[in-house]
């Protein structure tokens, strides 16, 4: 589908433009994720009172960086008044212009500013989190992101099973498991 909208699935991709609501979005690759959460996000930045009190997560640094680059697409197409390719386009041309209205009216530079988007990964978001509210964290240190985490995986895995040992529910979780695997300690290590 190309990220165009069905008229199957018109009414579910409407529902899921209300800012009033939240909505978990479950669909196939190709059917138009990521144009629809870019057409959530223009909405949410019409109406909210910063533009960095709205954040989009994503799972990997390529998605957010595509997400980024439909935003800030849709907001330089709105300002040029460019004509839309397809219906969805429409759409996000429709929000994009909403969105820009509100940033004019509140001053926020974000064409100029892409910085005040907040679209990240999950695990740069708990940076940012962590780094804010050190006590709350208990990390009272700068954090950073593994680029190969499969020897702090493996570790991670390893603490866990040597779990089983202390009574409670984890040491269930892991019997339980356990028993699925045949007693394989390395299978549920892996």
């Amino acid at each position: 589908m190309n990220g165009i909208a069905t008229q199957s699935d018109s009414p579910a991709r409407q529902q899921a433009l209300r800012t009033d609501h939240s909505y978990i979005v479950q669909a196939p690759a190709g059917s138009g994720k990521t144009t629809l959460l870019t057409q959530r996000y223009l909405a949410l930045l019409a109406e909210c009172t910063r533009p960095e009190a709205v954040i989009a997560i994503t799972f990997t640094q390529k998605a957010a960086a595509e997400m980024r680059h439909r935003v800030l697409d849709a907001l330089l197409r709105a300002r040029r008044g460019e004509a839309p390719q397809h219906p969805a386009d429409a759409d996000t041309l429709r929000l994009a212009s909403r969105a820009l209205a509100r940033a004019d009216a509140a001053g926020w530079p974000i064409e100029t500013q892409p910085s005040r988007l907040r679209i990240q990964t999950i695990d740069a978001l708990h940076r940012w989190l962590s780094e804010r509210l050190p006590m709350l964290s208990r990390t009272g240190v700068t954090l950073s992101v593994e680029p190969r985490p499969d020897e702090l995986y493996l570790l991670a895995a390893q603490r866990t099973i040597r779990a089983i040992d202390t009574p409670g529910p984890l040491a269930d979780a892991l019997a339980t498991v356990l028993v699925h695997l045949e007693n394989e300690t390395g299978r549920c290590q892996q």
